[in-house]
């Protein structure tokens, strides 16, 4: 079941009586907090309410940096851990983070279909557009700006596609989609859009979803299945004729992987890869577990990983680390790497 979640602009009638009948477990720049049983000693510590104040046009990928920053701490404020029952069922913090971004965003529409596919249009419209105006948009002063990140991480990648002319592309672990579709758009106005993209992810919801909007919205060239990288089966399933993907990327997968995981991802990464691989980690110092972070990285440890491919790989830092590996030498602006010899 999905949590309570309710919008104080689309809720208002429901919400008008909350204050006048309990007070509020805790409150947030964005979210108040409501216990639906707090006089009971029994009572279960995800008995809550959450109460967002979202617009419409705030509905976009920030919303999981506000779930991840704002919510999950003040949630663990007013339902303290040490209070959880020894039940088993308790959720993680990566289910309980991504269980508060689906709800907030169905929460917008009483048509769940919809509701998602405004969180695509307001996504890929601060993707591929200038940065965002703080009088309409969610704004961290902290800098946790999910979407400012990943239109820099998007921006570096359709670079280095164009780089190569790639004519067919395939994103691993794409979760909702947003690089296929934000490619298949020119990116920020290239030229050169290749004809084939695709997205796969082990996850079957979010595989729906980006199907579902790429249907919609009638994208073409772009398709996205479901696909389990560590599978022995999947060079097959994706790549049927043997001929390969131009590029292949893993933008911020790795991480999520156990050390002998990775090991394999790698080497079916660049089976997969015809003529370029582009790999992208964050640095973190420790695995972030909202995320379902399962290691970290560094440029030794991120280099080492280039073994797969027995090529020298190009190395540098852009919001977390970066490998490219070749299969032929590629014309690139040296100044923008550093060279691994």
């Amino acid at each position: 079941m999905s949590p309570l979640i309710l919008s104080s602009r689309r809720h208002r009638m429901l919400i008008g009586g909350l204050d006048e009948g309990t007070a509020p477990l805790g409150r947030s720049d964005h979210f108040t907090v409501y216990g639906l049983a707090a006089a009971r000693a029994d009572a279960d510590p995800e008995d809550i309410l959450v109460v967002h104040d979202f617009t419409p046009e705030q509905i976009d990928n920030n919303v999981g940096a506000y779930v991840a920053d704002e919510l999950l701490p003040l949630l663990g404020r007013v339902r303290p851990t040490s209070s959880m029952p020894p039940s088993g069922y308790a959720y993680s913090e990566q289910e309980t983070f991504e269980r508060y971004v689906g709800a907030i965003v169905r929460s917008m529409d009483g048509n769940e279909r919809r509701a998602w596919h405004r969180f695509y249009d307001n996504t890929l419209a601060a993707l591929r557009g200038p940065a965002p105006n703080p009088a309409t948009t969610l704004n961290d002063p902290n800098g946790n700006d999910f979407v400012a990140t990943f239109r820099a991480i998007y921006a570096r990648v359709a670079e280095l596609v164009s780089e190569v002319a790639a004519d067919s592309i395939l994103d691993v672990a794409t979760c909702f989609g947003f690089l296929p579709l934000y490619l298949a758009g020119g990116g920020n106005g290239e030229a050169g859009t290749p004809r084939r993209i695709a997205g796969c992810d082990l996850n079957p919801a979010l595989v729906a979803l980006a199907c579902d909007y790429r249907r919609q919205h009638r994208v073409p060239g772009v398709a996205f299945v479901r696909a389990d990288i560590l599978d022995g089966r999947a060079i097959r399933e994706l790549d049927p004729d043997g001929a390969g993907f131009d590029v292949v990327t893993a933008i911020h997968l790795l991480e999520h992987l156990t050390a002998d995981e990775t090991v394999r991802a790698m080497d079916t990464l660049w089976a997969l890869t015809a003529r370029r691989l582009i790999v992208a980690v964050p640095f973190e110092a420790t695995p972030d577990r909202r995320f379902g972070h399962r290691q970290v990285f560094d440029r030794e440890s991120l280099l080492a990983l280039a073994r797969c491919a027995n090529r020298p790989p190009r190395y540098f830092e852009h919001h977390g680390g970066w490998l490219v590996i070749d299969r032929t030498n590629q014309t690139t602006g040296k100044d923008q790497w550093e060279e691994i010899e």
